[in-house]
């Protein structure tokens, strides 16, 4: 399925270029952004908003593997969140949060986003709740195993 967020609406409209954050070293060692350990590990970092874009902006990169314009207001309707042109939206709080932690960042007029993340860091894990903080070795050991 293309994801082409085109709308027929006369509203002013805000578009987003997207292109992949290539980083060989984390792509060698990290998570993907769709699977369970960003989901259980990465989530309480990022926040739910900012977790489900992260994921949308990876299955266009399915479609668009150097990058594609992201129409902002249609991509926030589609997560069940706000996006007006003003940043203190859920939407522009999510993009900013996905700058904040790594996730992404400018490059020119884009934002580079990864594709992979690497493990989350030990300052993140030791906010988390206990049952995270003390799954999160036995699950890198059983990837460990796995490879």
């Amino acid at each position: 399925m293309k994801h082409s967020n085109i709308s027929s609406t006369a509203t002013p409209r805000i578009h987003l270029t997207v292109i992949p954050w290539r980083d060989p070293i984390v792509e060698s060692r990290g998570f993907g952004v769709r699977s369970d350990y960003v989901e259980w590990f990465w989530l309480p970092v990022l926040g739910p908003s900012a977790t489900w874009l992260v994921r949308r902006i990876d299955f266009g990169f399915d479609d668009y593997p150097t990058g594609y314009v992201l129409d902002a207001q249609v991509t926030a309707r589609a997560l069940g969140i706000a996006a007006r042109d003003e940043t203190g939206t859920i939407f522009g709080r999510a993009v900013s949060r996905l700058q904040m932690f790594g996730v992404a960042h400018t490059l020119g007029d884009s934002l580079a986003v990864r594709r992979i993340l690497p493990e989350v860091s030990q300052r993140h894990l030791q906010r988390m709740p206990p049952h995270l903080r003390d799954a999160h070795p036995a699950w890198l050991a059983t990837r460990a195993l796995a490879a």
